[in-house]
């Protein structure tokens, strides 16, 4: 009887999906859509694109052109692989495309879409992105932190060499790693947060590889929304385990930062800087979440990249 009722409830729910996708389908038929490859059933042109999405997607090109459309599960993409097209629709249309689809496994990971990566584009995005232009990215701010990157560059290099001295293995993609979030961690915070030592720091240093990982993995579900409850992968459960580990030394972070105040007059960090004007002159205000979303994306997304500028500036 149980394996009956499974039976009925699974060409049931198998019906209405169809039923369901058949209907989307349909009415995407009927707009003026770029040229691509129709795909398979349910799963589109995912089975195309691979283990190296660039390199596949630039042989597609190659046949569809600058700009194709390719239906990845149920998700309709647009496609631009010319410098041209990407002009197009990151400086002539940007308005239009400012906004990025909220990942379905990424949900927690950023905050509900409040980070500074996936929050919509408005007043409070664009207080965001004056804050971190005119603090954090700006020349003048990479100017006035370039002897922090200079003294982290040395400590890797020192490590490096120690390391080679006593005949140690060199994990050069580590190193890289912990330095860009040691100079992050200083000029946000004002603290090393990668230290070889110290249950803290290993804990946040575990955390971040953790959620770099995970944020990597290919997940079924943002491309099949209607299965994305299964997690079939476990890729969201993974990621918000990480997630609640990462917010609870992130709010230590920030409570400790808060403490300590007083000990920065006159030398403020990021943080203090947009904490003091995390409310503009129209009434936008940041709230705490948006800060955690901003430290997250700044240890995690800075992390993924050889601190190129670093290295420049210490030569």
């Amino acid at each position: 009887m149980a394996l009956d009722i499974v039976l009925v409830a699974g060409i049931l729910l198998g019906v209405v999906v169809h039923l369901l996708l058949r209907r989307r389908f349909q009415s995407i038929r009927r707009l003026r859509l770029p040229p691509g490859p129709s795909g398979v059933p349910i799963f589109g042109a995912l089975p195309q694109i691979g283990p190296m999405p660039h390199a596949s997607l630039g042989n597609l090109a190659v046949r569809y052109g600058p700009i194709m459309y390719l239906r990845m599960g149920t998700k309709g993409v647009v496609v631009a692989s010319s410098a041209g097209a990407s002009r197009s629709f990151l400086k002539a249309l940007d308005l239009q495309f400012a906004n990025r689809p909220l990942p379905i496994s990424g949900k927690d990971v950023t905050y509900d879409g409040q980070d500074f990566v996936f929050a919509n584009y408005g007043p409070r995005w664009k207080l965001l992105r004056k804050l971190a232009n005119l603090h954090f990215l700006g020349g003048k701010a990479l100017t006035e932190w370039s002897p922090v990157r200079c003294d982290e560059i040395g400590r890797m290099l020192r490590a490096m060499l120690e390391s080679s001295r006593n005949s140690r293995p060199v994990m050069v993609s580590e190193a890289m790693v912990c330095a860009s979030a040691n100079i992050i961690g200083q000029v946000m915070l004002s603290r090393r947060v990668f230290e070889s030592q110290g249950e803290e720091s290993n804990q946040f240093k575990d955390a971040i590889t953790e959620l770099l990982a995970w944020s990597g993995k290919f997940s079924i579900g943002d491309f099949v929304p209607a299965i994305a409850w299964m997690d079939l992968q476990g890729v969201q459960r993974q990621l918000r385990r990480v997630h609640v580990k990462l917010d609870a030394l992130i709010t230590a972070l920030m409570a400790e930062h808060e403490a300590t105040a007083h000990e920065r007059e006159g030398r403020p960090d990021v943080l203090d800087l947009v904490m003091a004007n995390r409310v503009d002159a129209d009434g936008v205000s940041l709230s705490d979440v948006n800060m955690k979303g901003f430290i997250s994306v700044s240890s995690l997304s800075l992390s993924l990249l050889p601190p190129s500028s670093s290295l420049q500036t210490a030569n």
